[in-house]
């Protein structure tokens, strides 16, 4: 099945494409430009559409490049916002000690946010891997982070210091402040399958593409994962 929606709003349209293979996919127009993109769950397109036919519209802010979901709670004080992060490779700081080209698999990255008057406040960050080729769904396995620094999916920032937003577009600068942050060896006991100390695996990968076997299964989907944390 492969199904385009239209909805059109005093000159603001929104299409959302649905298909088989991959979450709904909503992009956002205004008078002709595309200012936002990204997947939602078929629970949330169904709710949207329900609140667009009561009071003749449907709208989100513009969301960062890369979202898969995003939910907001009733009275708009609470929202969460997950993000996709590709397969790539970066410079990784080990305590003191900077370790060039490590790969990372692709990544889920995901936000609980207070939305206080004009600004966000990121009150908690998730942080998840999944198998960096193919379509995503709601049945893709979610891994556990295969390095440090997360412990449970939840993330551990540290001393490092989480900025205000304005805009929820802002997010899309969070997953760099992580990746730029120290690390150290902390919750990265149970962090993979490679058997490898911390120091050991970064060295053993640079400069490769990261093992898909050595991601550890959580035993959840994407959407267990989304749901759990929304």
């Amino acid at each position: 099945m492969n199904l385009s929606l239209e909805i059109e709003d005093k000159g603001n349209v929104q299409l959302v494409k649905i298909s088989d293979f991959s979450l709904p996919y909503v992009e956002d127009y205004q008078d002709g430009i595309k200012i936002g993109e990204g997947y939602h769950t078929f629970e949330t397109i169904a709710k949207a559409l329900t609140h667009s036919a009561k009071v003749g519209g449907l709208a989100t802010p513009i969301l960062p490049r890369g979202t898969l979901y995003y939910s907001v709670n009733n009275d708009n004080s609470k929202c969460t916002c997950f993000l996709e992060v590709a397969p790539h490779r970066r410079s990784v700081f080990l305590y003191r000690e900077e370790i060039e080209e490590v790969p990372f698999p692709r990544l889920i990255f995901g936000f609980e946010l207070l939305h206080r008057e004009d600004e966000y406040v990121i009150s908690k960050v998730f942080l998840g891997a999944t198998e960096s080729y193919g379509l995503l769904n709601e049945d893709s396995e979610i891994y556990q982070f295969p390095y440090s620094n997360v412990d449970n999916f939840v993330v551990c920032w540290g001393s490092t210091e989480r900025p205000i937003l304005k805009r929820l577009s802002q997010l899309s600068t969070i997953p760099e402040l992580f990746f730029n942050s120290s690390n150290t060896e902390c919750y990265y006991y149970n962090a993979n399958n490679s058997n490898l100390s911390y120091k050991e695996l970064l060295e053993k990968l640079k400069g490769k593409d990261f093992p898909e076997e050595y991601l550890k299964n959580s035993g959840k989907t994407l959407l267990n994962w989304v749901n759990e944390f929304s």
